[in-house]
């Protein structure tokens, strides 16, 4: 699976609604660095991706691209499953 990592970091600083040079001030970068990440002409660490959804409070958009829907649902499922099946014990 390959992750566009400029257009999820782009997707974060459009859903707090900056601009790149208010995005890059918050990030203590450039608008340039960020221009040129979003484009993915440079790779940014890891860290600066979780900086960048913690402080565009868009951790749920850099989830949704890192784990598909259907990974989601099934695990969702089978904590449902196991829920269940304990309380059944419970009752018995």
């Amino acid at each position: 699976m390959d992750i566009d990592v400029g257009s999820l970091l782009k997707k974060c600083r459009k859903k707090a609604k900056l601009s790149q040079e208010a995005f890059a001030d918050l990030m203590h970068t450039t608008q340039s660095t960020i221009s040129r990440i979003e484009k993915n002409i440079i790779a940014c660490e890891v860290s600066f991706l979780q900086k960048a959804a913690r402080l565009t409070n868009s951790e749920d958009v850099v989830i949704t691209a890192l784990f598909s829907v259907d990974a989601i649902v099934q695990v969702a499922m089978q904590m449902q499953v196991t829920f269940i099946g304990g309380l059944f014990n419970w009752i018995l």
